[in-house]
């Protein structure tokens, strides 16, 4: 903003420069708002420009009535002809003199002139409320809710300021006011709650706005001091005074002056008491720092000689251990030669009644194959008995018999066993399960593995497939698992 002060050339241009500094100063610092509001006050003046000769005046009897300079502030408003003034710098002009008599009651608080300010400030809301302004002047309207509280009626003040809050956001001045002034009127329906509440409001939007001319974190330290939270209170209070020296405003100064005391009392009260407590505290722990030290050295002699025990304790440990651990291979090795001895019993058994089922039945067909082969050549069905004898039919069908006895055979004893299989190949690359649960040349190619016929030929000889098939199957399983140097060896470890 003082960038563009430096480069502004025309009158209006700097006036308008000069007024956004005294805004953002009015409530900051007030040696510097003093300094540029003064210095739109003569810019206005050098310009003959009326309006903003009022403008700046008011202003600057705000800027002196929050310093505390009130002889000057009244002084400036004096020299002010309202008949000159705008409808909004009427309201203003008034919202001066009512915040300069609420300046003067707090600096006379107690006293007989205090309450003949108040009666002043209720007339003088009285008279705001009937002047011809627009009705949605944000200081018209805090001074109809301000008439309300007056009349007692602070559940109305609070409406209209509700409403009126809506159009302002925390970190702006007139909510940091607007907020105050409700926390106030809740105060006066003894809501105590609902006053700490905007008050806390209030200044959280003081401290978002850079507002060191402020209220609001003082009478929370005051409120906190009354609840009993001495250490909060300090430091609130602390803040409190410390804005008040950097804006530089007396007012503020003299009421934080008639709460200091009071809290700083308490805090120097309970900080000795704390001392005290401290001093009692230290006294016990010496005691017991020197009973420690004699616990220590015993407790020193016990170890060593708990030291040699444990040594040979853990010698003996370290014997046990040793022991234990070929005790546990030798159970291991024991419980896998169990396993392999059941499941080798378990396909033992499965595989001879499968093979003597099988047999039979290879018998039974053979000999019904006899029968009908001797029927036709002894009825003279040459042509019949040599196509039946060119047939594969019957090898094929034997074929599919033999494959059906194995993949039963195989399924009951490890009935998961294409699931597990797809568990070590990758997504895409998964057997799929026939209907009926049969088994491919693929998977059959694993399970002759997982009973443990590895050799290529072996294989190829029992699913009468070439030696060149089988190689290709295996290749292929073996590029779609997942882990394919110990693929096969995790295929034979499969069980159940």
């Amino acid at each position: 903003m003082k960038s563009d002060l430096a480069r502004e050339t025309t009158g209006a241009g700097r006036y308008a420069a000069l007024k956004r500094l005294y805004e953002e100063y009015s409530a900051y610092q007030y040696d510097s708002a003093f300094t540029y509001v003064s210095e739109c006050q003569h810019l206005a003046q050098s310009m003959g420009d009326k309006r903003l000769e009022n403008e700046s005046r008011l202003n600057l009897a705000h800027i002196l009535s929050t310093a505390c300079l009130m002889d000057k502030a009244q002084q400036v408003l004096n020299e002010i002809d309202t008949l000159l003034l705008t409808a909004d710098q009427l309201i203003q002009y008034h919202r001066t003199r009512i915040d300069l008599l609420i300046y003067q009651a707090e600096y006379m608080q107690g006293s007989q002139y205090a309450d003949e300010c108040i009666r002043q400030l209720i007339a003088l809301r009285r008279r705001i409320t009937g002047i011809d302004v627009p009705h949605d002047n944000v200081n018209y309207l805090i001074t109809v809710a301000e008439c309300y509280a007056d009349n007692r009626q602070p559940q109305e003040a609070i409406s209209l300021l509700k409403d009126v809050m809506k159009d302002y956001h925390s970190g702006e001045r007139l909510y940091s006011i607007i907020t105050s002034i409700m926390s106030f009127h809740y105060a006066q329906m003894g809501n105590t709650d609902k006053q700490m509440e905007y008050l806390i409001k209030s200044a959280e939007s003081d401290l978002e706005g850079c507002v060191r001319e402020n209220t609001s974190l003082r009478m929370i330290a005051d409120r906190l001091f009354d609840e009993g939270d001495i250490d909060r209170a300090y430091r609130y209070m602390r803040v409190a005074v410390d804005d008040a020296n950097f804006y530089g405003t007396r007012l503020r100064n003299i009421q934080s002056s008639q709460i200091v005391p009071k809290i700083l009392s308490a805090y120097q009260t309970k900080q000795e008491r704390n001392h005290r407590n401290m001093m009692w505290l230290l006294g016990l722990i010496s005691v017991i720092a020197l009973l420690l030290v004699g616990g220590v050295i015993a407790i020193y002699q016990l170890l060593k000689r708990y030291r040699r025990l444990n040594e040979q304790k853990k010698a003996i440990n370290e014997q046990l251990r040793q022991v234990n651990s070929r005790l546990e291979d030798t159970v291991e090795q024991l419980h896998e030669s169990n396993a392999l001895l059941r499941e080798r019993e378990k396909l033992k058994e499965e595989y001879i009644a499968r093979f003597l089922t099988l047999s039979s039945r290879f018998i039974d067909r053979g000999e019904e194959q006899r029968k009908a082969l001797y029927r036709l050549h002894r009825d003279r069905k040459t042509e019949e008995l040599a196509r039946e004898l060119k047939s594969t039919h019957f090898g094929s069908e034997n074929a599919q018999l033999f494959y059906e006895n194995f993949d039963n055979a195989f399924l009951n004893i490890f009935p998961n066993f294409v699931d597990e299989v797809n568990k070590l190949l990758q997504v895409g690359g998964k057997i799929e399960v026939r209907q009926g649960k049969r088994l491919t040349t693929e998977s059959r190619v694993l399970a002759l593995i997982r009973i443990g016929i590895t050799d290529n030929q072996s294989i190829a000889n029992i699913l009468r497939a070439s030696l060149t098939t089988i190689y290709t199957y295996r290749s292929k399983l073996k590029a779609r698992a997942i882990s394919k140097d110990d693929f096969e060896a995790r295929v034979k470890a499969i069980d159940g």
